[in-house]
């Protein structure tokens, strides 16, 4: 069994603020549309590789299509609201709101991975670990 040096509960609250949730010393961005790919004080990978940024997109895509839009779509196909009204908002939310979600959506993403997989954080891991650490036995 490892030994966490950083607790989920931990984890939880720097992702909540955005921070790194390794060190919890700088905000893992520093604009709305580009992620940092490592953090400035400890160096821990942010972007880890191909396909880890998949899961903000699906976090993003799957808050704007079934929490925004759909609302909207039932509104104007069930109720009083004028059709080309609501399909003309859920076009302009589908293309701004993505873009003003991303950086929560990676903060959102880092909380969930590294909730769930919390030996994959630089500092959980044990010091002989490479940059990807894929061993079923240490993992909780």
């Amino acid at each position: 069994m490892l030994k966490l040096t950083i607790s989920r509960k931990t984890i939880f609250i720097r992702s909540i603020k955005g921070l790194c949730p390794n060190c919890g010393q700088n905000k893992i961005s520093n604009s709305w549309l580009l992620i940092n790919p490592n953090c400035k004080s400890c160096g821990m990978n942010i972007k880890r590789g191909n396909g880890f940024y998949i899961g903000p997109i699906c976090i993003n895509y799957g808050f704007v299509a079934f929490v925004l839009i759909s609302p909207l779509i039932i509104l104007g196909f069930h109720f009083d609201v004028h059709l080309y009204f609501t399909l003309g908002l859920s076009i302009l939310i589908s293309i701004f709101f993505p873009i003003l979600l991303y950086p929560v959506s990676w903060n959102i993403w880092l909380m969930v991975y590294y909730i769930c997989l919390p030996g994959e954080l630089f500092e959980n891991r044990p010091k002989t670990s490479d940059d990807l650490l894929f061993d079923e036995d240490i993992r909780i």
